[in-house]
């Protein structure tokens, strides 16, 4: 219902419901057409031609201005020649030329073999080059080719004279710049000596012309096109500078000129105009013939393509406009060449005489566009003055001209005093569905020798559109904001007079400054013509500008956008009997506007579809009733763009509406929505690659650089201030609206409401205006939103953006690669804060201080970095400054200060991020002060408990929540009390036993000893401990009952609570029973407490794992232990022994159920065995018998036999030998290395549990039985003694055993030819020994020595024994030798 109430929106659907209205306002901006489809060609063969209607050249007075209301052209300024060239003049002998070179800002004049170059725009910093004997033909100033000449050199002088061709170099004293015309150039120098100089071989150049890329074209007398080639280098055919004839031949610079004729010596190439976008090169001659070349797809190529003669151009011009005098179309006085930006399928427009412009296309419309193949002519388009109705005069005489992005520029003679300016252009109608244009003709003084544009390139080199959407520009009309405007300068004898291209804002502001104000039919008149929401967002460019010259032309603009910008109001469908109106856009049925109807801005035409209409409605407002929107009948015409639509609204059964806003409204959303334009959908990253020492690495780089963002986050500032500043104005309340005057419309598009009372009519403008202003506050929210994202974004920018976003997390960095702009400024604002994050860290890192960054972020992302952030942002700086500090006192001091910051915040913190910043400082106490604080806030009501107590009722759901929130909070002291309890308990390696081979790892510094972990745990939860708050125990208890650290949990006053809790709540089992012996173990009952244990290990069943069933038993004995300290009983004495014995046999246990689970391939009699050694304690007969033999395992045998005392030696070798023989087969896939690696690592396990007992480690027996095998193996001679090294067995007495064994003389050796295997190991056990010496004390180490000098004294004497021709062995007896001295000098 209209009347009803609407809900408030939360900050994101207000986000997302202005972001479609600029996607939809983007959308309209990017309906325009191509300029083949606004000259209504279809395809290349169905010419069409324009100009004959009075729509076409729409008069002004339609809307009521006056005729020269809104002029094309405004003159700057003008500027005498300086009276240096005056005086050259008198000095002329034979002739004298004048030319432009905007690129540079200079103009320049040619008398005889002179030239002399100027600043056009003040008339200074005159320079000149006199170094030519012959009259100058021609001039041309064209870009060089790469890597040729010195960097100083920026730009080539190509200047003509009948003998020769030169190069000049033309410098500056100040780097080039013409990104703005504030620019001041330094001053120009004309390098003195010729860079190249060639003759032209009798051939006269009439005009010059060069590439991009550094290709120089020259237009000959002849009749030919030529081209100036240089290089650095001669090469083996070519010269470093030469003339080429593409007209002739490839190579006519070989020929002598005397044979270089041409048959066109009477019909010379006059102008050439080059396409760099697609590299084709159009030719005209003196009588009009026309020629395309094309230059290749990398503009290096050339080849002819087509050519079309002025008669055969002459007749099909005539064949398509037949009523049209064949001599309008004669002489052609100027050829234009379009680039992409221009248009995709129309590439050259020539103008004669009589003003007519000639379309021509080289290639077939449609599909992908490939190389030149044609030249025809698709279009005629008339000047102003061939309408049946039209009073003006018709161009005449053109003597030059110039077409670049839909402005043509004409100078036509008018006597020998004047000229006539003519200006044509569309930028007064943008995007239409055909072309229309608006002209200016001046009297200007003559006679004018040179026109040209001024170049100027836009800061924003993103508002080009043929990048974004693969189209052509845009209307100037978009790009207004951003762009200058557009200057034509003019050269006569008498100066140069510079003239401005007068958009829609100038002319705008011109109407304001001439009738002092927006009260005047001029300005109401250009709001009718461009429609209420177009001029809206006009009339913001000057308001919002703090750069205007005139302050009153802002104010101007700002009181006319509020005069005429309209109200919101309620659209009706027609229905029978309405009519609509005949001014502006109109719905018509059948009939077609007559010319006398306001089809100035609305001409219709068959392209004008409507299909995009239904596309611009937005979703309806949460709580209204979509309905269907009111379709137009067929021939519906739209003028500029449709007015916005928001919904629909029902009214309770009456006919349906849809609201239009205000043209205040629209043109806000639309001015947005073309300053965000060049970033709205585009990718806010790009990724770039970069090799580093890890290989090549792609970094996220930002796709805007800084120029870009300060332009845009300038105009979007400027439009927010606007916005703000004018907040209280009611919107809805204009002083007058456009629809005075026109009873029963509505901004263009309304039918009457005469069927509805006064009553309902207010009620539904009331309403009206009460959605407009929701939808503005939506627009409000996104501005702000657009505004701290940039200027955010330039922070990021300004601080290596790309290390910023390397320091996200994989998840974000996949998030920002795939995120547009939009998505960043409506979504992305957690990837902001994470962004922010990572800047502050970065900061912190560098040890910077982060009170000036802070700063900034505070003043330009306030809502993406809040006071709250900020007082994060200083208790982090705090945390990281205490790292380094050295006193503790100090540091103690900032940790509290940062701690009390935190509790400071108001809004919720990210507990997890806080607490690990915490822990990394060690500061466990404060994590635990900063989560019940936090808890508490979340929850000040307590609400939680009073949940908790009622036994946690489903229907309670603000209870429910509240508990929530708050164990989110304990969560984070838990996990706290979970790391510290994991490093506390953590036992690291022993230093003897590396993780791999190689040199000792670097120590973590980060991490907490075990005592030092322990130390925290135990402070912390003494804290935890003192909490009265019930819900924290509860939480805490769960989590120690989870953790396994249940013999915490009776050591709180809310124990009894909470077991009596838990015990009703889960009954008798075992978690349950669990509980109960803790409590009975608390309240000193340990008789009844181990029994309850001993009742858990003894249960059957698979509810209790083995493992836990040791545990239970462990206790049981604690607690057995206990009772007998405190009673002397004879029976809990026997209970106690026959825990003990039960636990001994429960470990053996569990030692057999892992070496079966161990087993890979398990079969069902294994299985069920694993299940039996699980559900229930086994005594130790059946453990050795059923299970540890049945299945033969020989490390856990050992161990039951080991641990019921019985000995017997061949059976303990014999299960040694089958424990080695198991571990060798179980890496046998592996190789030797790893092998080595695996078995030394087990039977260090084993031996260390048993090395203290001879019995059961018969060391002689297994250190040569791993010799042995080894030896067989072919395995490293070395790593048996450095396992037995590593089970802590005295070297002394390692070498007695090795040394009985070598002098055993063990046949065994030589069955396997290796008898000095032995020798090997003792020299490499010796030999290490050498290398550390200082494993063993100071009196060990000497009778170590004595003995080892002994054992090699013999194993020399062996050595010397042996034959002296094996190589072997006197190898092996030089080692000994040298070990010798070794030994000697330790000694």
């Amino acid at each position: 219902m209209v009347g009803g109430s609407i809900p408030p929106l939360g900050q994101q659907d207000m986000l997302d419901n202005a972001g479609r209205l600029i996607d939809k306002h983007i959308q309209e901006d990017q309906n325009y057409v191509d300029l083949s489809e606004l000259l209504r060609v279809q395809t290349h063969n169905q010419p069409t031609v324009s100009g004959l209607h009075d729509f076409e050249y729409p008069s002004l007075t339609d809307v009521g201005m006056s005729v020269d209301a809104l002029r094309e052209l405004a003159p700057v300024k003008t500027v005498p020649l300086p009276p240096e060239l005056v005086e050259q003049f008198g000095r002329m002998q034979c002739s004298s030329m004048m030319g432009l070179l905007p690129e540079i800002e200079r103009a320049w004049l040619a008398i005889d073999s002179n030239i002399f170059v100027w600043k056009y725009e003040d008339g200074t910093d005159l320079a000149y080059f006199d170094g030519l004997n012959e009259n100058i033909l021609s001039v041309a100033l064209v870009k060089p080719k790469k890597d040729i000449f010195q960097p100083h050199i920026r730009y080539l002088l190509c200047i003509a004279t009948p003998v020769d061709i030169v190069l000049l170099g033309v410098s500056f004293s100040k780097p080039f710049n013409s990104v703005n015309n504030g620019d001041v150039l330094g001053e120009m120098h004309l390098l003195p000596d010729p860079l190249f100089s060639i003759p032209t071989d009798n051939t006269f150049i009439t005009y010059i012309t060069g590439t991009d890329d550094g290709r120089i074209f020259m237009a000959g007398k002849d009749g030919c096109l030529y081209e100036l080639a240089y290089q650095a280098q001669d090469g083996w055919f070519s010269r470093k500078c030469r003339k080429i004839n593409h007209s002739t031949s490839n190579l006519s610079f070989l020929v002598p000129s005397f044979l270089n004729f041409s048959f066109s010596e009477d019909d010379p190439l006059v102008q050439i105009s080059i396409d760099n976008s697609r590299n084709i090169l159009f030719a005209r001659t003196e009588k009009g013939n026309l020629q395309v070349f094309d230059l290749g797809e990398d503009g290096k190529g050339m080849g002819r393509v087509a050519s079309l003669s002025h008669q055969n151009i002459t007749q099909s011009a005539f064949l398509i406009a037949r009523t049209i005098d064949k001599s309008n179309y004669k002489t052609i006085v100027s050829i234009s060449a379009l680039t992409k930006s221009e248009s995709s399928n129309i590439h050259l427009v020539a103008v004669t005489m009589s003003g007519v412009r000639l379309y021509f296309t080289t290639n077939p419309f449609g599909g992908g566009k490939s190389r030149p193949t044609m030249l025809t002519l698709v279009h005629v388009r008339l000047p102003p003055g061939f309408s049946a109705n039209s009073t003006i005069s018709r161009p005449a005489n053109i003597a030059k001209s110039s077409y670049s992005k839909g402005v043509l520029m004409m100078v036509a003679g008018q006597n020998e005093i004047n000229d006539i300016l003519w200006c044509v252009s569309n930028d007064t109608f943008p995007i239409q569905s055909q072309l229309m244009e608006s002209y200016t003709a001046l009297t200007i003084d003559g006679p004018t020798w040179a026109m040209s544009e001024v170049p100027i390139k836009s800061i924003n080199t993103r508002i080009s559109t043929s990048s974004m959407f693969d189209k052509s520009d845009p209307p100037i009309v978009v790009n207004q904001h951003i762009e200058s405007c557009r200057k034509f300068v003019l050269l006569t004898s008498q100066g140069s007079r510079i003239f401005n291209k007068l958009r829609p804002v100038e002319q705008l502001q011109q109407l304001l400054i001439e009738s002092q104000g927006p009260d005047s039919e001029e300005v109401k008149g250009f709001f009718r013509l461009h429609r209420v929401e177009q001029a809206c967002a006009t009339c913001l460019i000057l308001a919002c500008s703090r750069t205007a010259a005139d302050p009153k032309v802002s104010d101007w603009a700002r009181m006319a956008f509020f005069t005429y910008g309209g109200e919101p109001q309620y659209h009706y469908p027609p229905t029978h009997g309405l009519q609509p109106s005949n001014i502006g856009a109109t719905y018509s049925s059948s009939v077609l506007a007559t010319p006398s109807s306001s089809v100035v801005y609305s001409p219709y035409s068959p392209y004008n579809t409507n299909a995009s209409l239904s596309q611009t409605l937005q979703t309806p407002h949460p709580g209204m009733h979509p309905a269907h929107m009111s379709t137009p009948a067929p021939g519906f015409n739209q003028s500029y763009f449709q007015p916005s639509m928001m919904g629909n609204i029902s009214t309770g059964g009456g006919p349906l509406q849809d609201i239009l806003y205000s043209g205040k409204h629209n043109g806000i959303c639309i001015y947005l929505g073309r300053i965000l334009r060049p970033f709205w959908d585009v990718a806010a990253t790009i990724e770039f690659p970069c090799q580093t020492e890890q290989g090549l690495v792609y970094y996220l780089s930002s796709s805007f650089n800084t120029d870009e963002i300060n332009q845009t986050l300038e105009l979007v500032r400027d439009l927010s201030d606007f916005v703000e500043f004018n907040a209280q104005v009611d919107f809805g309340g204009a002083a007058e609206s456009m629809t005075s005057g026109f009873p029963g419309r509505i901004m263009g598009v309304r039918y009457s409401d005469g069927m509805m009372d006064d009553q309902t009519r207010k009620k539904l403008a009331n309403e009206a205006q009460k959605l407009e202003k929701i939808s503005l506050q939506n627009v409000r929210m996104l501005l702000h939103q657009v505004e701290e994202v940039l200027g955010l974004w330039k922070v990021l920018v300004d601080h290596q953006f790309h290390v910023l976003a390397a320091a996200l997390t994989k998840d974000q960095q996949n998030q920002l690669r795939s995120m547009t702009f939009k998505n960043l400024v409506i979504n992305g604002r957690e990837l902001c804060a994470a962004l922010i994050t990572c800047l502050i860290t970065r900061f912190l890192q560098d040890n910077a201080k982060i009170d000036n960054i802070s700063s900034i972020l505070r003043n330009v992302c306030p809502n993406l970095y809040s006071t709250d952030d900020a007082t994060c942002s200083m208790a982090n700086e705090l945390l990281h400054a205490s790292k380094a500090n050295q006193n503790q006192g100090e540091k103690q001091r900032q940790l509290y200060e940062a701690l009390r910051l935190f509790k400071d915040v108001n809004q919720p913190l990210q507990l997890t991020t806080v607490c690990n910043q915490l822990a990394s400082v060690n500061f466990y106490q404060g994590i635990v002060d900063l989560c019940l604080t936090e808890a508490n806030k979340l929850d000040p009501q307590n609400l939680a408990l009073h949940f908790y107590r009622c036994c946690e009722p489903p229907e309670d759901q603000q209870g429910m929540q509240a508990f929530i929130n708050r164990m989110e909070c304990y969560k984070c002291i838990t996990e706290t009390l979970g790391y510290l309890w994991s490093a506390s308990t953590s036992h690291p390696q022993a230093p003897s036993v590396p993780k791999s081979p190689g040199p000792p790892e670097a120590p973590d510094l980060t991490r907490i000893s075990p005592v030092q972990a322990e130390q925290y745990r135990n402070e912390v939860f003494l804290l935890a401990l003192k909490s009265d708050d019930e819900l924290f125990h509860v939480a805490l208890y769960d989590w120690l009952f989870m953790a396994n650290h249940s013999e915490k949990l009776l050591e709180s006053q809310f124990m009894e609570s909470y077991l009596k809790r838990k015990s009703g709540i889960q009954g008798d089992n075992v978690a349950a029973l669990d509980m109960l012996w803790k409590y009975y173990e608390k309240i000193h009952n340990f008789p009844a407490a181990a029994k309850i244990l001993s009742r858990l290990a003894d249960r059957p069943g698979m509810d209790v794992p083995l493992q836990q069933r040791i545990e239970y038993l462990s206790r049981a004995i604690m607690c057995a232990k206990s009772s007998t300290s405190r009673m002397s009983s004879a029976a809990e004495g026997e209970f106690l022994h026959e825990l003990e014995e039960k636990m001994e046999v429960a470990r053996l246990q569990l030692q057999v159920h892992r070496a079966l689970n161990k087993i890979p391939h398990k079969s069902p009699v294994m299985k069920e065995a694993l299940n039996r050694l699980d559900s229930a304690l086994i005594d130790i007969t059946r453990l050795y018998e059923d299970y540890a033999d049945n299945f033969d395992l020989s490390e856990c045998k050992l161990a039951i036999v080991h641990c019921a005392g019985l000995y017997d030696a061949a059976l303990i070798e014999n299960l040694w030998q089958n424990i080695i023989d198991k571990e060798f087969d179980s890496f046998s896939n592996l190789d030797n290395t790893s092998r080595v690696t695996n078995i030394s690592n087990r039977l260090v396990v084993i031996a260390q549990l048993y090395s203290d007992t001879e019995r059961y480690f018969p060391l002689g027996f297994i250190l040569k039985y791993l010799e042995r095998r080894s030896s067989e193996l072919n395995m490293d001679p070395h790593w048996i003694y450095k396992v037995m090294l590593q089970i802590n067995i005295s070297p002394e007495k390692l070498l007695e055993l090795y040394d009985r064994m070598f002098k055993s003389r063990d046949p065994f050796w030589q069955t396997i030819h290796r008898p000095l295997h032995l020798l090997r190991v003792l020299h490499g056990f010796m030999t290490n020994f050498t290398t550390n010496p200082t494993t063993l004390p100071n009196m060990e180490r000497r009778r170590f020595i004595t003995m080892c000098l002994d054992c090699v004294s013999s194993y020399l004497v062996e050595l010397q024994a042996k034959s002296s021709t094996d190589p072997s062995v006197r190898n092996l007896e030089q080692q000994f030798k040298q070990l010798q001295f070794k030994l000697e000098r330790l000694a």
